[in-house]
């Protein structure tokens, strides 16, 4: 994939999972939702800002990141952590 970061599997608090990968300069985020969802690209304008797409906004904070979808139901999710 062109301009890949670095990936992060993360587990939803509604149990759902999703692979988030960071692309290009850091501002932009490649969602698909496991196992079969389509991938969403969301942008963020600057460093520290929310990443959005037309039906999503992401919001990271930590290692969290909380979705929110266009219907304005959140979906907060966490990477699991190594070893456990």
């Amino acid at each position: 994939m062109p301009g890949f970061l670095g990936q992060r599997i993360v587990y939803c608090d509604d149990g759902s999972r999703a692979d988030v990968d960071y692309l290009v300069d850091g501002l932009q985020m490649a969602v698909t939702w496991l196992p079969h969802g389509k991938t969403q690209i969301l942008r963020a304008n600057r460093t520290g800002e929310e990443f959005r797409s037309r039906h999503l906004k992401a919001i990271v904070a930590g290692k969290s990141i909380a979705f929110t979808f266009s219907n304005k139901r959140i979906r907060a999710c966490h990477p699991i952590e190594e070893g456990g």
